[in-house]
């Protein structure tokens, strides 16, 4: 792993990577009551906290919600993050289309729009997003401790 950063807020970094666990667990009560939308953008947001984990972890601002721009910016951080593209772009989708009815032609609704399928395909790019941030965080921190 290449890092360009010189230390870590490893404190700041597990503040946002607890929310980040904590809005994934939430993702399966929404599964098990059938609102596949929610659970659609619960994993986009499980993915957007874990990226900004390691960005605010690393001083860098972060108010954007675009994964694609934090992920780019994690990946030079933390270039272990490269091989998630595929479920990033994914999650990046479900930020309005699984929450406003003017993202989807005229008379369709995002919650029945999405499907349990989606869900699960969501959930299991957020679960790889979650893993991955939380082994870079370990490491830096790590790395953090023994520089320190």
């Amino acid at each position: 792993m290449v890092s360009l950063i010189a230390s870590i807020d490893c404190e700041e970094a597990y503040r946002w990577l607890k929310q980040a666990k904590h809005t994934f667990e939430a993702i399966r009560s929404d599964l098990d009551g059938g609102f596949f939308d929610w659970a659609c953008f619960k994993a986009q947001q499980a993915g957007e906290y874990a990226l900004k984990a390691i960005l605010r972890g690393a001083g860098i601002e972060s108010f954007v919600h675009n994964l694609v721009e934090l992920w780019r910016k994690a990946v030079r951080i933390c270039e272990t993050l490269n091989d998630l593209f595929e479920c990033i772009a994914l999650l990046n989708k479900l930020y309005v289309l699984s929450r406003y009815p003017n993202a989807w032609p005229t008379g369709a609704v995002p919650y029945e729009s999405f499907t349990k399928r989606d869900a699960l395909e969501a959930l299991k790019c957020a679960e790889k997003v979650l893993r991955a941030v939380e082994e870079c965080i370990h490491v830096l921190c790590k790395s953090s401790e023994e520089k320190g």
